[in-house]
């Protein structure tokens, strides 16, 4: 199989590199890194160890031919890396023949072999597949989307979301223009509205439907953005090896949006769902994994995912019981997932196996009963249980007849009343 090589110019020693899913303090005779596979790559820098900023950008390898080689260079200014054609490179631009010859054997001393950290056992091997299994879903396009043509982003970066529905925006985001103002690195995410999650007009039980069950919102993302799982992958990577907030943000959105569906997961879309449900057990094998605590995905959110999979498998039970061929590949990735949460994560997804209520003895001898505080809220009783408002103005319209509203009217005007 043949593979690539990525050269890095200027890079300032003992700078973190990281590649994929793996990352090292360079060496003072670093300069790139050989033997990639074909496919997508992300790699990112940051100029000392002790900086958070970081700089990244998706590399696609061809492996079509023994010379596919990558040329980069680190900018000061930018604390990023910059592109460059083989031509445009520091070291030949100058030289001589010889001097280039030269460099460039030197340049080859100094590439480090393409190696990776398996997120399941934290072994290294040259095996890229647990990276590739991870952005199963991202391509060129969806990376063009997001980052624009120079597939790059950062720390700070800003989310730019968009609806599609203006003309120019998509004509702005075709071209690129989007990500040039302020000379700012903008990530282009596909708008997500988790506070309303119904169609306009929509009223009283119908909102409220919509507002449990959220399979129409995620119908309308889909309709916008069909590579979501895609951007939903490239945000993972964004956010935990460059520490960006926005893509944090916009993870966790996907994760609510598509744990909150009911009629969607027995529609017809039983093969988006078990790829979501693959993508997001690689993703908590990675997270599980990451020697910094998960960064903006951590304990916090985490906790979140834990209580969206509970609901979201109580869901997939109450279908089970009416119909047990209905959602049933869709079930059998939800045991699956749940099985490895369990072993690895001490994860329990099933809510008929947690005590959530019951009697406990003191230290004293005395006996108590105890209540888990969010058992209300998951289980929908009590205070969150859900209720339908209908609309005030039109329950009016609808209980009572013009000469009603005529008369009732008249009363509010006539001060005898």
């Amino acid at each position: 199989m043949s593979t690539s090589t990525i050269h890095i110019h200027t890079l300032p020693p003992s700078s973190h590199l990281g590649l994929d899913l793996s990352s090292l303090t360079t060496p003072s005779t670093f300069t790139g890194i050989s033997s990639l596979p074909p496919g997508l790559h992300h790699i990112w820098i940051s100029p000392a160890p002790s900086l958070t900023l970081r700089h990244g950008r998706w590399v696609l390898c061809a492996g079509d031919s023994d010379n596919d080689t990558h040329y980069f260079r680190y900018d000061a200014g930018s604390e990023g890396l910059v592109r460059e054609d083989v031509e445009g490179t520091v070291v030949r631009s100058g030289a001589s023949e010889s001097e280039s010859e030269a460099e460039e054997a030197e340049g080859e001393e100094g590439l480090i072999s393409y190696r990776q950290r398996h997120p399941g056992s934290g072994s290294e091997g040259h095996s890229d597949s647990a990276w590739r299994a991870l952005v199963a879903h991202v391509t060129p396009g969806v990376l063009t989307c997001l980052l624009g043509p120079g597939w790059a982003a950062e720390t700070t970066s800003s989310s730019t979301s968009t609806s599609g529905d203006d003309e120019d925006d998509a004509a702005d985001l075709a071209a690129g223009k989007a990500f040039e103002a302020d000379s700012e690195v903008r990530i282009a995410f596909t708008a997500i509205n988790l506070k309303t999650t119904w169609p306009a007009g929509a009223v009283g039980r119908e909102r409220t439907e919509k507002a449990r069950d959220r399979s129409w919102a995620l119908s309308e993302v889909l309709g916008r953005q069909q590579e979501l799982l895609g951007e939903w992958e490239v945000t993972f990577v964004v956010c935990l090896f460059l520490g960006n907030f926005a893509a944090g943000e916009q993870w966790q959105k996907v994760v609510r949006l598509v744990l909150t569906c009911r009629e969607a997961v027995f529609g017809g879309s039983e093969g988006w769902f078990v790829e979501f449900l693959q993508g997001l057990r690689r993703m908590l094998e990675v997270l599980k994994g990451a020697g910094d605590g998960g960064g903006f995905l951590g304990d916090e959110v985490m906790a979140e995912v834990l209580k969206l999979l509970r609901g979201f498998g109580k869901v997939l039970r109450e279908e089970e019981e009416e119909d047990d061929k209905r959602g049933r590949k869709v079930r059998e990735e939800f045991l699956k997932l749940a099985g490895w949460a369990s072993r690895k994560m001490d994860w329990v997804l099933d809510t008929r196996e947690v005590l959530r209520k019951g009697m406990v003895q003191t230290e004293e001898g005395d006996m108590v009963e105890i209540q888990d505080e969010g058992l209300e809220e998951e289980e929908e009783t009590g205070e969150y249980a859900p209720a339908v408002v209908e609309d005030l103005e039109l329950s009016k319209s609808r209980s009572e007849s013009p000469l009603e509203i005529q008369m009732a009217d008249e009363e509010d005007d006539d001060p005898r009343f």
